[in-house]
């Protein structure tokens, strides 16, 4: 269900500017969501997969554009403005819309287990009134949170004709903040760091598929002759020529090529062309290692 979902929502935001963003460290977001345990997380409440609410990130970026030191005007198009009665100003919203960032679609396993431990419950739930000791008793509490390397795809568009370079310079200051001012609870404890890159448009996505398609076609001839050890340094040949390629046209053919050795019991890891071919693979995987 995921899958067509995710489908659809990227083909209904093509003309986005996407940001790919994965976590460098665990993600504790939406702490205080209800929750059946102590903690909570944000988690779609369709797809139950973590997510990352576009009012968090639309805060990020406000926290980004005081560092930066915009301008009042500036702001009012990244981030709106809100009512001043004394002015008589009704306030606008932003000209651009943050979107929820959702989880990518190949990774299968985002949470972890977590904890926090208390050392001083005294000392912290009554403020201070009681000072800490060495005597205190730990108060570990278990959470879930979203472990590293997990990748999410955060979208933002305008719809105002004349102001398209807008999104892209929302998506740099936004980058920016993930990266250096983290995201959600607990980032003084060194939760909520990512890494960014811009990602590829629908549109790209499709160019590579074809491309992927037409090289496949090209290529399954000189794959199928692959049929003993003989001829198994063709596979090594080939795997040589996809490593310029983009991880998009290259997936598809290393998989046939892969099931091609495997069928004919030629996957052996020592061989040389099963280890690039399995490195290959793992670094196209990436949205969730």
């Amino acid at each position: 269900m995921y899958k067509l979902a995710f489908g659809r929502w990227r083909e209904s935001l093509k003309d986005a500017v996407w940001l790919e963003a994965t976590t460098k460290t665990p993600l504790a977001i939406g702490l205080g969501n209800a929750s059946p345990i102590e903690n909570g997380l944000a988690i779609h409440h369709t797809y139950g997969v973590p997510y990352l609410p576009g009012s968090a990130l639309k805060g990020l970026l406000r926290r980004v554009a005081e560092r930066f030191g915009l301008s009042e005007q500036e702001k009012a198009v990244l981030l709106g403005e809100g009512p001043d009665p004394k002015q008589k100003k009704q306030g606008n919203a932003a000209y651009l819309v943050y979107w929820d960032g959702w989880l990518e679609l190949a990774c299968t396993q985002p949470f972890q287990f977590d904890v926090i431990t208390v050392h001083h419950r005294e000392y912290y739930g009554k403020k201070g009134a009681v000072w800490p000791t060495d005597f205190d008793d730990p108060n570990p509490v278990a959470f879930l949170s979203v472990r590293p390397g997990v990748k999410f795809w955060i979208p933002i568009t305008c719809p105002a004709q004349d102001a398209q370079d807008w999104p892209y310079k929302a998506a740099e200051m936004l980058a920016w903040g993930l990266e250096n001012l983290g995201l959600g609870g607990k980032t003084n404890a060194g939760y909520g760091y990512f890494t960014c890159d811009f990602g590829k448009s629908a549109e790209e996505e499709a160019r590579e598929r074809e491309e992927s398609a037409k090289l496949l076609e090209s290529l399954t001839p000189e794959i199928e002759k692959i049929q003993n050890s003989g001829s198994a340094n063709k596979a090594l040949q080939i795997a040589r020529q996809l490593r310029e390629k983009p991880a998009g046209v290259r997936k598809p053919i290393l998989e046939r090529l892969k099931q091609q050795l495997v069928s004919k019991n030629l996957w052996k890891e020592d061989k040389e062309y099963t280890k690039l071919i399995d490195k290959l693979l793992k670094d196209i995987k990436g949205g969730c290692k």
